[in-house]
């Protein structure tokens, strides 16, 4: 491959990871929209279902066995995926998308804030400064102290648990191929979500209301249903599953092309596409704290994006950062 055509690769790989991030952002403004009467884990078990279905098909064609060798760990990864998956489907249809999308994609900071002790990694001059400015940036974005809505609350245990996710396929990907991480991700989530529906209340409502982010009287009743019951909440289910798995497609064929630390950069627009869409569906006009914190997060993870490890952990650790996995794929 000439330079000439590395460049045009890369350079298609940056617009395929913005057009990633603009899917996965979209998926929030279709939750709350009309999907607000769905309990979330079937829009989550709907989710795993495709998933399953395409890595499993890919696998299959490509000739690459999912069986997976460290399967502890990919069990571990796929189950805390899940649960980071359900509080931000949750969140969608709480919090406003540009609220909810940009708490999905702090995850870096809680990695970066983590990885010290979990990957014993030794941090830069800088890495401190940039977490401290990344939740620094959460904090005025959420407007913690004066007008915080507790729902944020679900949102940010959501980004602290993709944290934990993207740590253990640091550690996994070491034996692992990547669709074989996604495939146990998605399979994981199936069994996961469906168990979930023997509770006696909802999952994420149950933790929801103990955190006063949701009153407890909201738990009775037949507020939620399984299945979507009009037009409009079928239009919201497809258009989660679709925007999702163009989303997943996308940022695949985009790391191909793109540098790990550039393609974290890029798909930091998501945030900021979350606050278009609350513009243009809902004419929710961001606050001058939401729009300084989103932007100081923004910068916060990009700048992070770039910074190596002054030493790696010693034993699986990978050499160069993963990318951002997206909103769904927590």
């Amino acid at each position: 491959m000439t330079p000439h055509d590395a460049r045009r690769a890369d350079t298609r790989g940056l617009w395929l990871m913005v057009a990633s991030a603009a899917c996965f952002a979209a998926m929030a403004p279709f939750s709350r929209r009309f999907l607000q009467a769905i309990e979330p884990q079937s829009i989550v078990l709907a989710r795993a279902v495709v998933m399953t279905a395409l890595f499993a098909a890919w696998g299959a064609l490509r000739g690459i066995p999912l069986a997976g060798r460290d399967r502890r760990g990919l069990l571990l990864r796929g189950v805390v995926g899940w649960l980071a998956i359900s509080c931000y489907v949750w969140s969608t249809q709480h919090l406003p998308s540009g609220q909810a999308v940009l708490l999905q994609y702090s995850h870096p900071v809680f990695v970066a804030l983590l990885a010290p002790w979990l990957l014993r990694e030794r941090p830069g001059p800088l890495h401190w400064p940039l977490v401290l400015l990344g939740l620094a940036g959460l904090a005025v974005a959420l407007e913690v102290g004066a007008s915080f809505e507790r729902a944020a609350a679900i949102g940010l245990i959501g980004a602290l648990l993709s944290g934990v996710a993207y740590l253990t396929v640091r550690r996994i990907s070491a034996t692992e191929r990547p669709l074989t991480i996604v495939f146990w991700f998605s399979w994981v989530m199936l069994p996961c979500s469906l168990a979930s529906f023997a509770l006696p209340e909802s999952l994420i409502d149950g933790v929801a209301a103990r955190l006063g982010a949701l009153p407890a009287s909201a738990l009775t009743g037949a507020q939620r249903h399984v299945l979507p019951r009009d037009g409009g909440e079928w239009l919201g289910y497809a258009g989660v599953v679709v925007a999702g798995l163009i989303g997943q497609l996308t940022l695949t064929e985009g790391l191909k092309r793109a540098g790990a630390a550039r393609a974290v950069a890029v798909t930091m627009v998501g945030p900021l596409f979350g606050l278009a869409f609350d513009a243009c569906c809902f004419a929710i006009v961001p606050t001058p704290f939401a729009l300084a914190g989103t932007l100081l997060v923004v910068a916060a993870v990009a700048l992070l994006a770039f910074l190596k490890p002054a030493a790696p952990a010693p034993e699986n650790d990978a050499s160069a950062p993963l990318p951002s996995r997206g909103a769904f794929d927590a």
